[in-house]
């Protein structure tokens, strides 16, 4: 899995409870970091993306790429915007999963293992 948030707090609380529920956890900062992260990656079960972020590429675009080199990949999109960001993300297909802020971790992680079918590896 590759959670994608800007928020140390909310990134290390984020990756304690997704580990608790067995997923191996590859984390990035920035949108720009989880392309990278993507571009080395054989395969990734799901992507966990906030929005808004630093740098060039915010969670939309890491999405993108992620289903450009992952096709079927699930991905979760947590943000507080949603109204300015649902037509962008209606682009993808299979269309990502749009969780709005503020969510319970507990639900975050139950959303990711239903997608992932329980598959609670990462490369």
């Amino acid at each position: 899995m590759l959670l994608v948030e800007d928020e140390p707090l909310v990134r290390t609380l984020a990756r304690e409870v997704l580990e608790e529920e067995g997923f191996m956890v590859l984390e990035a900062e920035t949108g720009d970091e989880a392309i990278r992260i993507l571009n080395g990656l054989d395969r990734i079960d799901i992507v966990v993306t906030d929005v808004r972020m630093p740098g060039h590429h915010d969670g939309v675009d890491v999405a993108r790429h992620a289903r450009t080199r992952f096709p079927e990949v699930p991905v979760i999109v947590a943000t507080g915007f949603a109204a300015n960001i649902t037509n962008r993300l209606q682009q993808l297909d299979p269309q990502a999963v749009l969780m709005p802020k503020p969510y319970s971790l507990e639900r975050m992680a139950a959303l990711a293992r239903a997608l992932s079918s329980g598959a609670a590896s990462c490369p």
